[in-house]
């Protein structure tokens, strides 16, 4: 209408009887209505142009009067004046939402500084101003690639744990990176049709439309909130999205000051837990104390649900699981020690002596080429520190997680905790260390005392078994040969008391001859310390099986045998000795019990222990029980078992040691040193001489003339004749002028040994057998016997 578009604009009206014949009008439009008469008046506000009022006659010819044409411009310009304040009331309205959501969501964003408690409020506000169906909230850490899921509003339940791992790529999805790039609102009415929307949304949450607004602080996007529609198609307006613009400048203002107050928090948080755990090991030298400490103090400030300590063992090479905790208990399952390089990430970690830090288990180990643990499908957050003290990487320190991600903050304070527990683990290594050294010292001194108080306890009896040995061979030798010619039953009867008197006497000299023996009698051969432990069980069967079953008790006999060298020793003696702490172990558990033997290498040495389940030892009588005679089961007991164990034991370079708690049982610890070199094999008994002897003509000497008579009046009775002498020299002279098949002589003699006498007469008659007799204890070296 060509004529209407003017009057409108220049605030006029204008009038036809019949506008399908009037010219200003366009025939082709009127020509499609009715014959009528029109008049129509513009309504104007301030001078402006709002609308218009038409005023219709269904007939043609109408006239209008110029007062009628007034009258109409003057309800025109009411009309006008009404539609203004219409529009000025509506935009009051809008303006009055608006503020009063800014109000709101800038009260909810400065209620609370708890960034998840703070975005969950924000989400339910935002989310009623624009009647979306559910609403989420994504953190960007830095200006990385992923926003993280941190809050949601109105999500299904049976969507929400997918919903709350949600992560979005502002690289990879195009919606959320124009939101990114252009950092303002993004929104779809029609997602399904929209190739900017992302799979990752709507794969999950299957909705038709959808709004993105980043929030951006210092001209930097720091994360985005999102709203969904599931069935609506909504449009947006343009104040509606700066309405969710200005919002989202308040969240992001309110989310760096929740944030700073977090940093702040947390740097205090850890700066306590630093602090408080530096007051907790200082001075703690017990590793397992140690290891709960770091365990108790990472777990204020991290999900330790999941964490793993391994030291490295740089005598083994390989490492050590010092702590595994696994949901939240220790995982004591094997193995708990790994060879290097072989222990996933955390290998990676010790090699480098850099942290690691990954989102992707699985794809970090394969990208370092190691081996991916178990744990790695339903944990995928990972963060492993080095455990440093000065330049020596003790181990490492690891977290894995399952609910989110580690920060950069986090591998920070790890670091530092690893670094503190690293100096306090190092301080205990070397007390340990030092401990075990001083140990090793004392037990060193307690030995070297020991064995000097063995060797001067040697000279002594020596010196009283020659002596003794003496008279006791007079007094046996006597008895014996009067046994041979007296036939009355009540003398023979004196006489066996005689002799087995001497025997026993005999006995007890050479017992305290042998615990007080340092040097051995024969070469050590090859021995198997199983078959040695296996010896002595069976010759021990019936004091640990038969008599305790006699008396309705049972000790169970557990031994457990290792894969074991050779060692150099003499299978009797060590035989003597294992059945000795067997007899002792079973002495110990009247009531019944378990003796366990065992035998493993450790390093270079193998260790033999004895355990039992017995009362124990005092400690008072722990300190004693080397010592000679010294006994506490009464009169049944000689004092002299452990003693002999332990000289037998110095002998073959080995250490005893005794743990004991009273109540519980004993272990006595048996470590050789591995044999090195080649070893001789013991040789069988020989077979005794065959046929009877005949009669030899015999020199005997000693400086004692009982003895020596004695010795004598034997041969004598044997058939032999016998020529009696007191004086090395006059011995040697004596072989030199007569012819003799046997030469006796005593070693210790004055003037002339017997060594020089044995000496003078092979150099004479190689071929004469010489018996060398002696009231010490027999303590030839190869060389002495050659």
């Amino acid at each position: 209408m060509p004529e209407f578009l003017p009057a409108w604009r220049e605030g006029r009206a204008v009038w036809s009887p019949d506008p399908r014949t009037d010219p200003r009008f366009d025939p082709a439009w009127m020509g499609a209505l009715p014959p009528y008469s029109v008049l129509f008046a513009s309504a104007v506000a301030h001078g402006e142009p709002v609308g218009g009022l038409f005023l219709v006659w269904w007939r043609t010819g109408r006239q209008v009067t110029p007062a009628e044409v007034r009258l109409v411009e003057g309800v025109a310009a009411q009309v006008g004046l009404a539609m203004e304040n219409a529009e000025l009331s509506r935009q009051t309205q809008v303006k009055l939402r608006e503020s009063e959501t800014l109000l709101s969501v800038s009260r909810t964003l400065s209620s609370t500084l708890d960034l998840e408690s703070l975005l969950r409020h924000f989400l339910r506000r935002v989310a009623g101003a624009l009647e979306a169906d559910s609403a989420g909230a994504w953190l960007r850490e830095g200006d990385g690639e992923w926003l993280e899921p941190v809050a949601g509003y109105h999500v299904p339940p049976e969507h929400l744990e997918r919903v709350r791992s949600m992560r979005i790529s502002l690289a990879r999805h195009p919606f959320y990176a124009e939101a990114a790039r252009t950092r303002r609102p993004v929104s779809s009415a029609h997602v399904a049709a929209d190739p900017r929307a992302a799979a990752v949304m709507t794969d999950i949450l299957p909705h038709r439309s959808q709004l993105f607004v980043p929030i951006v602080s210092k001209e930097r996007m720091i994360g985005g909130f999102g709203l969904i529609w599931y069935e609506r198609a909504r449009e947006f307006s343009d104040d509606e999205l700066a309405l969710m613009e200005a919002i989202a400048n308040q969240a992001g203002v309110a989310i760096e000051n929740a944030r700073l107050f977090e940093q702040n928090r947390r740097q205090v948080e850890e700066l306590s837990v630093l602090h408080d755990l530096s007051r907790a090991v200082t001075g703690q030298l017990d590793r397992a104390a140690l290891l709960d400490a770091i365990r108790a103090h990472a777990a204020r400030v991290f999900d330790a649900r999941n964490m793993f300590v391994i030291l490295r063992d740089a005598a083994r090479r390989e490492f050590e699981v010092a702590l595994r905790i696994t949901d939240g208990a220790p995982d004591l399952r094997e193995p708990l020690r790994y060879p290097a390089g072989s222990v996933g990430l955390m290998s990676v970690v010790f090699e480098t002596r850099r942290a690691v830090r990954t989102d992707d288990y699985q794809a970090e180990c394969a990208r370092h080429g190691v081996e991916p643990s178990a744990f790695a499908a339903d944990r995928p957050y990972w963060l492993g520190v080095p455990m440093t003290a000065d330049d020596e990487v003790l181990g490492v320190i690891a977290l894995r997680s399952g609910a989110r991600p580690f920060t950069e903050a986090d591998e920070r304070l790890l670091t530092n905790i690893a670094h503190l527990g690293a100096l306090a683990l190092r301080s205990a290594r070397l007390f340990e260390e030092r401990t075990r050294a001083y140990g090793e010292l004392a037990a060193a001194q307690d030995q070297l005392v020991r064995t000097e108080k063995l060797r001067a306890l040697g000279e002594m009896a020596s010196g009283m078994a020659h002596d003794f040995n003496n008279l006791l061979a007079s007094i046996l030798g006597r008895a014996q040969l009067l046994l041979q010619r007296v036939q009355t039953p009540q003398l023979r009867q004196w006489l066996q008391v005689i002799e087995r008197s001497a025997l026993d006497g005999a006995q007890t000299v050479r017992r305290l001859q042998e615990f007080t023996r340092i040097r051995r009698d024969q070469p050590f051969v090859a021995v198997d310390l199983n078959e040695i432990v296996l010896d002595a069980l069976e010759i021990t069967q019936s004091r640990w099986r038969e008599e305790p079953l006699a008396r309705g008790v049972l000790i169970d006999v557990r031994p457990s045998y290792g894969d074991l060298p050779r060692i150099a020793g003499d299978p009797a003696e060590l035989r003597e000795a294992l059945t000795n702490l067997i007899l002792n172990a079973v002495d110990a558990m009247p009531s019944g019990g378990v003796l366990a033997l065992t035998t493993l290498r450790v390093d270079e040495e193998i260790v033999v222990s004895v355990a039992d389940t017995g009362v124990g030892i005092p400690p008072g009588v722990r300190e004693k029980i080397f010592d000679p005679f010294f006994t506490t089961k009464g009169p049944q007991g000689t004092g002299l078992g452990l003693s002999m164990t332990y000289g037998i034991l110095a002998r073959h370079g080995a250490k005893i040691v005794v743990e004991s708690e009273e109540g519980r049982g004993t272990v006595f610890r048996l470590t050789f040193p591995v044999a090195t070199g080649p070893l001789a094999v013991e040789a069988p008994p020989g077979a005794a001489p065959a046929g009877p002897t005949p009669s030899l003509r015999c020199l005997v000497v000693d400086d004692e003339a009982p003895v020596a008579m004695m010795l004598g009046d034997v041969l004598e009775a044997g058939g032999h004749r016998a020529v009696v002498l007191h004086d090395g020299g006059e011995a040697i002279a004596r072989f030199g002028a007569e012819p003799f098949d046997l030469v006796i002589t005593d070693l210790a003699m004055p003037r002339v040994s017997g060594w020089q006498v044995a000496r003078a007469i092979k150099e004479m008659a190689p071929t004469v057998p010489i018996f060398l007799v002696t009231g010490f204890g027999v303590e030839l070296t190869p060389e002495e016997r050659r």
